[in-house]
C-alpha cells in the first residue's frame, strides 16, 4: 500500500550520478586549451615547412605583405619630400600643417632652413623590396597613433617625418604632419 506522506523516512537526497560542476568547468577549459595547443602547433609547423620547403617564395610573399601595409604612409612621405624640394611647397606645407610651428615659429623661419636642405634632397624612389632592405627605409608607428617615415638614401639628405596618426582605410586627403627632420 502506498504511503501517503511525502516523508521519505530520513533518507537523504540522493546523489545524482555525474560530475559536479566545478569538474565540467575544467573538462572543458581543458579541452579548449589543448585545442589551442594543437592549433598552434600545427599553424607554427605549416608556417616553418612553407619556408623550408621555398625561402625565396616565402621571403616574397611576406615581402609583398609587408609593402602593401607600408604603401600609404611611404605615398604621403612622397609627398611631403616632393614639397619641401620646392619653395612653393614648402609654403603649402607650412600653411597646412601647424604643428611645423613647434619647431619653425614662422613660415619665413621654415623656409630659410629649407633653402639651406632642397639641393641636397634626393628624389624618393618608389617602393620596393630593395628599398626597405638595404636603402634606408624605416616607419614606425607609435602607439599613440603617431607615424614616424624615414628615409636615408645613399647620396642626399636623410628626412624624417612625423604624422598624426595612421591613415584609415578610403581615406583620400592629407595627413597632418607633426614634426619635419632632414639631416
Amino acid at each position: 500500500m502506498a504511503d501517503s506522506s511525502w516523508d521519505n523516512g530520513g533518507h537523504g537526497v540522493p546523489l545524482k550520478p555525474g560530475l559536479p560542476l566545478w569538474g565540467k568547468v575544467a573538462l572543458g577549459c581543458g579541452i579548449a586549451f589543448l585545442v589551442a595547443l594543437v592549433t598552434c602547433v600545427g599553424g607554427i609547423a605549416y608556417v616553418a615547412n612553407k619556408a623550408k620547403k621555398d625561402p625565396a617564395g616565402f621571403k616574397n610573399q611576406i615581402m609583398g605583405f609587408a609593402l602593401e601595409k607600408i604603401r600609404p604612409d611611404w605615398e604621403d612621405f612622397r609627398g611631403v619630400v616632393d614639397q619641401l624640394r620646392t619653395p612653393e611647397g614648402c609654403r603649402a606645407l607650412y600653411a597646412g600643417n601647424p604643428g611645423l610651428a613647434k619647431t619653425w615659429a614662422t613660415e619665413s623661419d621654415f623656409l630659410q632652413a629649407a633653402a639651406k636642405w632642397q639641393k641636397d634632397l634626393a628624389p624618393t624612389p618608389d617602393l620596393t623590396p630593395d628599398l626597405m632592405e638595404h636603402q634606408g627605409l624605416r616607419i614606425n608607428h607609435d602607439f599613440g597613433g603617431k607615424v614616424e617615415v624615414g628615409w636615408s638614401p645613399k647620396s642626399g639628405r636623410a628626412v624624417y617625418v612625423t604624422f598624426e596618426g595612421a591613415r584609415k582605410p578610403g581615406d583620400r586627403g592629407p595627413r597632418r604632419v607633426l614634426e619635419v627632420d632632414v639631416r
